[in-house]
Order: C-alpha cells, then structure tokens, then sequence
C-alpha cells in the first residue's frame, strides 16, 4: 500500500546512450512536469487538484516548446503533486499509475527522436519521486523503512517534491494555494526530517533533489543543524551537528522558479555549485514565469559563473548519468 503512494517513477526526455551528446552545450530541466490524460481525468473526478492549485493544459509538444526556452533538449519528467494518491492508496491507485506509465511508454514510439520514457522496472527507471508527507507521516518515518532500504539498493536517483498539505487554515487569506507559500516549508521539514530520523545516513547511494532550491532550507539550515546543540534534542536525533551539516550540503537543488539573488545565494552559502540544477515547473509555470525567471538566473551568473548555465548542464550530465541504467 505505501509503496504505491510512496513512489513515482522519473521520466527521461531522451533515450539514455543519446544522454551525453544530447547534454553537450545544453542545460538540463531536472523539474518539469507531464500531465496524462488519465491524470487530469483522476484529479477531475476527484473534484480537482486539493492544494487549490489550477490544473493546467499540458501536451508533449507544450514540452518540447518549453524546453526550447532555456536552451535545453533535455528533461526530467515526473508527476506533480497530488499524484497518484489522488486515487486514494487500493487498486484504482496502482490502475491509475499503471495506467500513467503506460501512457508515457507510448508516448516515447511517437517522439522517438525527442522523448524517452523509462519505466516499469527499477532498471529502466532514471529514479524516483516522493512527497513531503503522506496523511500524518513525513518521508522520514519508520514506517517507510524497507522502501529507503530497497532503494538504497538500487542506488536510487530521488526527487522530493511537496505535497498537499492538511494544515488549518487550508489556504492562506482562504484563497491563497498553497504551492505559493506552504509548500516550501513543507519541503524544508521533510528535508530535516530525513536527516534527523537517520535516512540520509542509512542510505549512502541515493542521491537527493530538492525542489524550488530547498523551499527555506538555506535559510534555516542552520537553524535546524543548530538545535542539536541541544541536548534534549539531540539526544533524540540519529546525527550530530556536523553530520547534519554536511547532509544539508550534499543534497541536489534545483531552481525552478527560485532564481532571484536572494535564492541562489542562499544556495551558494549552503551548497556546492556543483549540487545546483536547472528546473522550469512547466507547465504549472507558464511560459512567461519560465523566461523571467531564466533570465534573473543568467543575469546573475555574470558575477557568479560558478554557477552559469555549462556548470548546471555538466553537473545534471553527471548526475544521470550517475544513475542512469546500464541496460
């Protein structure tokens, strides 16, 4: 039951042996998303997406277009948040996810020279996605144990990514959805959580993205790593302050929609460029938000080229290519 509602499976906008000529001189969207029509039937039936967030029209050649934007020809292809708990967690859910695969997979015969989509097996899979919580439980809890451990054994490339939260007020204002706000803290509290709770520890090989530049992870870091000075607190935690340092550094940050200078250089302070990656939100990012926030991104890598578009592509090429199935 968990595993179901615990996983999504990431998508490869091009075939895996074209990975390396395809990267060259390209940035790589690590955070763009599809919408199959199965999906957006399910979040339709089920009285729309809960986060009050609006669905929006999605097409493969709406990708491709987006792609165009940055200066890509490739991207990472997930399902956004609610995802297939949308279908609740019994057989209608893993039809539904079943069904959403299946749908890609045929997607790829059509585009055969632009997308790829790699699912099904765990070595066909470029990784996996999870929420920031599920019903009462962060990604951190015991519960989900043996799923971080099978993971762990296919050295698993993961993208964590918020999801809807049960928090009173629902919205802010009572109309503000919450991706605006509260979806960045909910990925800041997954994110301590993982570490705290010992996951990141047990579970060495698998790399971690985290969305929209950490939520206010770089900002509160600190804050967090700084508790365990504490000792009633630290006395609970699986790590030290030190441990718990060099986590929050070694996570993947992409920067969909997070490219203003406060952002990126609270990136900077808190990671290694190298750990920083190019993301879009499409299509719940239209084409508008996608060019100005690529564009305060470029205007800032004029004083800060460790961080310019080549850095980005070279450092999504290794990380692919890193997890990326041999067969």
């Amino acid at each position: 039951m968990f595993l179901i509602q615990f996983l999504f499976l990431l998508a490869s906008a091009v075939s895996f042996p074209s990975v390396i000529s395809t990267f060259s001189g390209h940035l790589a969207d690590t955070h763009i998303y599809a919408i199959p029509p199965v999906y957006a039937n399910a979040l339709a039936s089920a009285g729309g997406d809960p986060s009050g967030y609006p669905t929006p029209d999605w097409c493969i050649g709406g990708t491709i277009e987006s792609l165009a934007l940055i200066g890509s020809s490739y991207g990472v292809l997930s399902i956004s948040t609610p995802g297939v708990p949308i279908a609740g967690t019994g057989q209608t859910a893993r039809d539904l996810c079943r069904d959403i695969n299946i749908y890609l997979a045929n997607l790829t015969s059509s585009y055969p020279e632009s997308i790829d989509f790699l699912y099904w097996t765990q070595k066909q899979a470029i990784g996996i996605g999870f929420y920031t919580s599920y019903g009462d439980l962060l990604p951190g809890d015991p519960t989900f144990k043996d799923i971080w451990d099978k993971l762990e054994s296919y050295k698993a490339l993961a993208f964590l990514h918020p999801g809807v939260m049960d928090v009173h007020p629902k919205f802010i204002s009572d109309f503000l959805p919450q991706p605006i706000i509260d979806y960045p803290q909910a990925t800041t509290g997954a994110a301590v959580n993982i570490v705290f709770n010992g996951v990141v520890s047990n579970t060495p090989s698998i790399d971690i993205i985290l969305s929209h530049a950490g939520g206010t992870l770089p900002y509160l870091a600190d804050r967090a790593w700084g508790s365990l000075l504490i000792p009633s607190i630290e006395n609970r935690s699986a790590v030290d302050v030190a441990t718990a340092t060099a986590q929050f550094k070694n996570f993947y940050y992409d920067i969909a929609l997070s490219s203003s200078p406060t952002q990126l250089n609270g990136l900077l302070q808190n990671t290694d460029p190298s750990h920083i990656l190019m993301g879009t939100d499409y299509p719940y990012a239209d084409s508008k938000l996608i060019v100005g926030s690529n564009a305060e991104y470029l205007a800032f890598t004029a004083a800060h080229p460790e961080i310019a578009p080549s850095v980005l592509s070279e450092s999504a090429q290794a990380l692919i290519r890193k997890h990326a199935p041999s067969d």
